[in-house]
């Protein structure tokens, strides 16, 4: 399981929460933390003890 975060605008850890699939964490993200899609909230993966931006475009190249 993967442990996701979510900040929001003022860099502020807001809540954190374990997941199995990268889906099931953005919908938790997108339906349930920030349902108003208020912007500048962002969600972090920890990876390897490090936190990185979570990217959801399941490697699709935008530019073709």
């Amino acid at each position: 399981m993967a442990k996701y975060r979510v900040l929001n605008p003022s860099e502020e850890v807001i809540d954190t929460k374990e997941f199995t699939s990268s889906q099931d964490a953005y919908e938790w993200f997108s339906n349930i933390e920030v349902p108003s899609n208020e912007l500048g909230y962002r969600m972090e993966v920890d990876h390897d003890g490090e936190w990185a931006m979570f990217d959801q475009t399941d490697g699709a190249d935008s530019t073709s």
